[in-house]
């Protein structure tokens, strides 16, 4: 991995947290926006190869697997509630912690394939794609816990007025 590279990625992860460690409304129209930007800088700076051998395609198949299931378990564990007519979400230590793990393991898994000399050829693009992934699990459990409490599905759609509506945090279900 080239030193740009790591700096983009560095810069990533610190907006990622950023994003994760401040509330913000959910609207499901945008839901997929961190994902989409991950998945572009991916594809763009590179640093993904087709896997060649079985032992690469179950490393690639595993990282998948880790990215939807740290995605489910950061959607189902952050913090959603309406307020003011409005449904936000804001990440939490344990999703947050979720996030760094993720890509710590994802390192951990290059270096070893690269040490067992079972491939040389994950890199940035790899890791940002897994991140990608993960991101959009979360960002669609998060809607489907933040619909029923009248989560927008548009920016320019009004905000609900119901005094009513619950104002409780859902931790998670």
């Amino acid at each position: 991995m080239q030193i740009q590279q790591i700096i983009i990625l560095v810069a990533l992860m610190g907006y990622a947290i950023y994003m994760q460690s401040h509330r913000h409304e959910v609207i499901g129209g945008s839901r997929f926006k961190l994902a989409i930007i991950y998945g572009i800088v991916g594809v763009v700076v590179g640093g993904f190869a087709v896997p060649a051998g079985p032992w690469e395609i179950g490393l690639l198949v595993a990282s998948l697997a880790l990215s939807v299931i740290f995605g489910v378990i950061r959607g189902r564990y952050t913090q959603v509630w309406r307020e003011d007519g409005r449904v936000y979400s804001q990440g939490t230590a344990l999703t947050i912690s979720l996030f760094l793990i993720l890509v710590l393991g994802k390192f951990a898994m290059g270096t070893a394939a690269y040490f067992l000399h079972i491939s040389d050829n994950g890199g940035f693009g790899e890791i940002m794609l897994m991140i990608a992934l993960m991101v959009a699990f979360q960002a669609q459990i998060i809607w489907n816990r933040a619909k029923p409490l009248g989560a927008r599905q548009r920016s320019s759609d009004p905000v609900g007025d119901d005094a009513s509506a619950p104002q409780q945090v859902l931790q998670h279900r």
